[in-house]
């Protein structure tokens, strides 16, 4: 049972962090409250950040993607200004998130702060480089994405507020994709693969492997994308493709549990980083096979 003494409203996120920090006891944050309600959060009070103006989304004159940390996943999946970011990425990861009720009342703040390793927007915002916005009532800080997560339910919040994220313009045009392995439409990933690829002049000039649900958190395979950096997409091979697949396996630390063994979902990371690099490649049929073999 979930018992609050108090449940707070703030107007802005200053304000947010002011009533959180007041006391008396243990507060803690509210949006959507999705996951809270599931596994309700160890404190005396809440502070509603619904109202706080955190649920914008905005693109630069540069061409920047600005993301509220209030905004809900039904928003991301529905906005014109979302539709032609990253080959529409972000929009198939938040369609794909729960059922039509909780997307319409989850957040992507809240997806990224409960930290669960099986977070369904994390891997895509971590293959497009976003930056993490965190507040307090005086000051302000950005920190990447990538080093967000501390563990599993912790980030470097601590008390503070995650006010939004920002995705820069140069991922916008990346060729991407992405898969999440799940039991069921509605349940939690078995395995999510993200992979984002920014080419220019027919070369890989960056690459990104994001993992979900296969270690204590979201994740990149860093050497995995190591294998795919300066590589021309005329001359990628399938046996390319399967070394870094298999790199990518074996950077990943899943654990057994009652939805998957570790060993299926490692093998599931290299199969299907396999097929969402040769996806965003495009054209299958011109990477050469130099094997003369096929690549499960």
């Amino acid at each position: 049972m979930w018992e609050l003494k108090e449940y707070r409203f703030a107007a802005t996120a200053q304000e947010a962090g002011a009533l959180r920090r007041q006391g008396p006891g243990k507060g803690a944050y509210i949006a959507g409250g999705t996951d809270m309600y599931l596994q309700p959060v160890d404190c005396d009070f809440v502070v509603d950040i619904n109202n706080a103006g955190l649920s914008d989304i905005a693109r630069t004159p540069a061409g920047d993607l600005f993301l509220g940390a209030a905004t809900t996943l039904h928003n991301i999946a529905t906005n014109p200004l979302v539709a032609d970011f990253a080959e529409g990425m972000l929009i198939q990861a938040a369609s794909h998130c729960g059922n039509r009720p909780v997307r319409s009342t989850a957040t992507v703040g809240g997806n990224l702060c409960h930290a669960l390793p099986s977070a369904d927007m994390a891997p895509v915002l971590l293959a497009l480089d976003a930056t993490c916005y965190i507040a307090d009532e005086e000051s302000q800080e950005s920190v990447p994405l990538a080093d967000f997560f501390v563990s599993p339910r912790v980030t470097v919040l601590d008390d503070r507020l995650l006010v939004g994220l920002a995705l820069p313009a140069e991922a916008a045009t990346r060729r991407c994709a992405s898969y999440k392995l799940t039991r069921s439409a509605e349940d939690i990933s078995l395995v999510q693969v993200v992979v984002a690829l920014g080419v220019e002049n027919g070369k890989i000039e960056t690459a990104r492997i994001a993992l979900g649900a296969v270690a204590p958190v979201p994740m990149r395979a860093v050497l995995a994308e190591a294998q795919l950096v300066g590589q021309s997409v005329a001359d990628i091979s399938l046996d390319l493709v399967a070394d870094a697949a298999a790199i990518a396996a074996g950077e990943c630390e899943p654990r057994d549990d009652h939805r998957a063994s570790a060993e299926y979902r490692r093998d599931m990371v290299r199969v299907l980083t396999r097929r969402q690099i040769m996806k965003a490649l495009h054209d299958e049929t011109t990477i050469t096979k130099d094997s003369g073999g096929t690549v499960a």
